[in-house]
C-alpha cells in the first residue's frame, strides 16, 4: 500500500512497499527501496546522493535520514522511532547555520552503512562514514560516531559494544 502513488518518482520500489501517508521523502530520483520495505508516518527521508534499501527494512515514525551523502541499509534491517541518520553535517571550522552560502560552511559528506539483520534502536544517533555490520543491535539513545562490529551489542553515548550477539542464519 502506498498513498497517493503518482506522487512518488522512486528509482526503484519493489512489491509490498508501504509508505504511509504522512512520510515525507524528498529527492526520491535517488532512492531504491526494495520489496517488504515499511516506512512509517512522520518519517523525513532526503534522497542526497543516494539510498538503498534493501528487502523487508522497516523505518519506524519520526525517524530522519538526513545530509545530503549516501545510505545503504541491508536486507532485513530495521530502525527504531526517532533515530537520526546524518549523512552529512557541518564541522566547527565553518559557518553553522544551513541558511548561509555552502562555501561558508566545512562540510562533511558521507555515507552510512547498515549492514544484513541490523538493529538500530530508538532515538539512536548515527553520523556520516559508519558503517553498522551485519547482525548488530545498538540500544536506544545511542551515539554512534565509528564502525560497529558484526554480531555485536552496543550502546551509549559514544557507543561503545558491551557483548556479542548469537550469529542467527536464515533461509531467505
Amino acid at each position: 500500500m502506498i498513498q497517493h502513488q503518482e506522487e512518488y518518482k522512486f528509482k526503484s520500489i519493489g512489491k509490498n512497499v508501504t509508505i504511509f501517508p504522512l512520510a515525507k521523502i524528498v529527492n526520491q530520483e535517488v532512492i531504491e527501496i526494495g520489496d517488504d520495505c515499511k516506512i512509517d508516518d512522520f518519517t523525513f527521508i532526503n534522497g542526497g546522493k543516494g539510498i538503498k534499501f534493501g528487502k523487508g527494512v522497516h523505518i519506524a515514525s519520526f525517524t530522519s535520514i538526513i545530509g545530503g551523502g549516501e545510505l545503504i541499509m541491508g536486507d532485513y534491517t530495521a530502525i527504531g522511532c526517532g533515530a537520526r541518520l546524518l549523512t552529512g553535517t557541518g564541522t566547527s571550522q565553518g559557518r553553522m547555520s544551513a541558511a548561509v552560502p555552502k562555501e561558508q560552511m566545512d562540510l562533511i559528506i558521507g555515507k552510512i552503512v547498515i549492514e544484513k539483520d541490523a538493529f538500530i534502536g530508538t532515538n539512536c544517533i548515527i553520523h556520516p562514514n559508519v558503517t553498522i555490520g551485519e547482525g548488530a543491535v545498538v540500544g536506544s539513545n545511542s551515539l554512534i560516531l565509528n564502525n560497529v562490529e558484526p554480531w555485536t551489542i552496543n550502546i551509549g553515548n559514544p557507543c561503545r559494544t558491551i557483548g556479542k550477539r548469537k550469529h542467527i542464519e536464515f533461509n531467505d
